[in-house]
């Protein structure tokens, strides 16, 4: 079902971009840094789209490593603290315990 749908996204994706490149076939003038071009408006919006997408995805792809570096900094000290829980309680188990308060009454001597 999840292949049905992202197949049924990417065929809208193309097609808008089909439709996008038909509609807009000017050209404009673009600036960057070392000169001028003159290119087709839908090949500007599309690499502009493309760019975006990327910087988009490496920003999303950042926060999720950091985000897993997290959750395993705090799933080790998860694990080392349960051990130490377990260290605690079985020291507690063999540690002696102190005669009871009802032992002491029945025997006073």
């Amino acid at each position: 079902m999840i292949k049905l749908l992202s197949l049924i996204a990417t065929l809208a994706f193309v097609g808008f971009g089909v439709v996008l490149g038909l509609l807009n076939p000017t050209l404009v003038s673009f600036d960057y840094l070392f000169g001028q071009r003159h290119i087709p408006l839908s090949v500007l919006l599309s690499v502009s789209f493309v760019l975006g997408m990327l910087f988009a995805g490496l920003f999303v792809f950042t926060q999720v490593m950091r985000l897993q570096w997290k959750l395993h900094r705090l799933n080790k000290q998860h694990k080392q603290q349960a051990i130490e829980i377990i260290e605690l309680k079985k020291q507690l188990h063999k540690t002696p315990s102190a005669p009871s308060h009802d032992m002491a009454l029945k025997n006073p001597g």
